[in-house]
């Protein structure tokens, strides 16, 4: 008994023996086989990344607000001050608030876009000229502002740049001339949207003219000529952009027919809200998925006197969101928190509609998805302090002691807005209220209604891979605000295929890329 159990004890071993042994030889075949899967895919992805190059490239980006309260641009307002005071730049994107007066036909009525096309002229025929050849000589390049991202209680009191800093208060405002008129055909009309609400616009598949073109015929002001009241409803998105030129003779802009140096790839409209992104011709086929969003903050809560129009861009591997606002107004004790919640608002109402199809292109949904963000606008936040107090500090230049009673700088240190976000440094004084036609604030003529001056107009920025220049303010008496624009660099992911037949050099140039010495002008560089 005990040799036949033995005997069985060693039939099971040997039988365990070979399972153990066919267990080890598939499990041998299986690690095989996902050891080559492994390698298929991975060298698959390495041919896929061997095939595309990425590249960081620089671009020039313009942004700029104002306020103009509630005035259509006259016949032959000059732009050149504002808009080539700085070399030229790679886009443009200008925000305006209350291009038409906050009353209730605007408000509740049909929407005014007659002013909208007027300061697109203005715009386009402003960019489109030859700076060299404007009254002033060229271009005019305000004082850098050193070391722009500071901290918010930062000490440049004192500072050796400061008496630059008081050279923005002689700045030449813009002048008026009688000489600025656009020769062209009438707009297009098409089928009028209601844009009195918080909305969201795709892009259309089908690109069309803008409804904004410049080449109507600039009338001047109303009081001036008639125009008929045109029908579009105020949004200009372009998925290709192109530029639409004149069938009329050019303006006296000393281009060549044809050859406009910019191109209006995107334009909207809400009530007094209205934003305009302008890129250099030569880009135009690189800025993809335009998308709005606006908010209205207004009457009610949501009719758009107040609120936001959102833009959503790429350019090239990069994805862009500048955002144009007018938040709620009023110098009581308690208005910031207002103002504090306009912009809480915006940031969780504003959304955009995804892509569809656009395979591995980012298509961001909310403001804080996109890679870099621009928020500029009449934030109307105000200066805590009395009217004579701040008027005081005003006439001293003493900047330190009025941004140290700014309602924004308080409720971002105390995290109660904007957090983690960027604004350079100020050297420039409060650019609300302003007298009519003059460089005084308002309450110092007899009779006048006292405003306490204030930073209301405010451009910030969020994320990385934007570098402000300049942050600065324009000087016209247009309004009773002073326009402020601010100068970034910002860099934007380029995706090319790789050259063929560069083989191991060619990688070798990417690692040398990285090593901390700089090439001469001779060696190999990859556009």
């Amino acid at each position: 008994m005990r040799a036949k159990v033995t005997e069985e004890h060693g039939d099971e071993r040997r039988t365990s023996c070979s399972e153990r042994e066919a267990g080890t030889a598939k499990k041998s075949r299986t690690d095989g086989l996902s050891k080559r899967s492994i390698d298929r895919i991975r060298g698959g992805r390495n041919d896929v990344d061997a095939a595309r190059l990425t590249e960081i490239q620089n671009y020039r980006v313009f942004a700029s607000t104002w306020n103009v309260g509630g005035k259509s641009p006259p016949r032959g307002l000059n732009l050149d001050d504002w808009l080539h005071s700085s070399p030229p730049a790679d886009i443009y994107v200008l925000g305006f608030q209350e291009i038409v007066p906050l009353n209730a036909g605007n408000v509740l009525g049909t929407e005014d876009n007659l002013p909208a096309k007027k300061w697109v002229s203005l715009v386009r025929r402003t960019l489109n000229k030859n700076p060299g050849s404007c009254c002033y000589g060229g271009y005019r390049t305000p004082s850098p502002v050193p070391d722009p991202v500071v901290e918010l209680d930062a000490d440049f009191e004192g500072s050796s740049r400061t008496q630059d800093s008081l050279s923005f208060l002689h700045r030449r405002s813009f002048n008026l001339s009688r000489s600025l008129r656009v020769e062209g055909n009438h707009m297009l009309s098409h089928p009028r949207l209601d844009r009195r609400f918080s909305v969201c616009d795709p892009v259309s598949l089908g690109g069309r003219p803008s409804d904004f073109d410049g080449n109507f015929p600039f009338m001047g002001s109303p009081d001036d000529h008639c125009i008929e009241e045109d029908t579009s409803n105020g949004t200009y998105l372009s998925p290709f952009p192109y530029c639409f030129f004149a069938s009329a003779p050019m303006e006296e802009n000393n281009d060549q027919p044809n050859t406009s140096r910019y191109c209006l790839v995107a334009s909207k409209q809400m009530v007094g809200i209205f934003l305009t992104i302008w890129v250099r011709s030569e880009i135009r086929n690189d800025v993809r998925n335009l998308k709005v969003s606006c908010v209205g903050r207004g009457l009610m809560g949501y009719l758009g006197n107040k609120g936001s129009i959102s833009i959503s861009m790429s350019l090239h591997h990069t994805t862009f969101c500048f955002i144009c606002c007018h938040l709620t107004s009023g110098e009581k004790e308690g208005d910031e928190l207002r103002r504090n919640s306009d912009v809480m608002e915006i940031l969780r109402k504003t959304r955009f509609p995804q892509v569809r199809g656009a395979g591995y292109v980012k298509s961001p949904e909310t403001i804080l998805e996109h890679d870099r963000i621009i928020w500029l606008g009449d934030l109307n936040y105000r200066i805590a302090l009395s009217y004579c107090s701040a008027k005081a500090l005003v006439e001293m230049h003493n900047w330190k002691q009025l941004l140290e009673k700014d309602q924004l700088r308080i409720e971002r240190r105390c995290g109660r807005v904007f957090h983690g976000w960027k604004e350079g440094r100020i050297y420039f004084p409060p650019t609300y209220k302003y007298s009519f036609n003059s460089d005084l604030y308002s309450g110092v003529r007899p009779k006048e209604k006292r405003r306490t001056p204030a930073w209301c107009d405010r451009i910030l920025w969020y994320g990385n891979g934007l570098m402000q220049l300049s942050y600065v303010r324009g000087e016209s008496r247009f309004s009773d605000h002073r326009p402020v624009y601010s100068i970034f660099m910002a860099e934007v992911e380029i995706v090319r295929p790789r050259r063929r037949n560069m083989g191991y050099f060619s990688s070798r140039i990417e690692v040398e890329e990285l090593l901390p010495y700089a090439y001469n002008s001779g060696e190999m560089k990859f556009y």
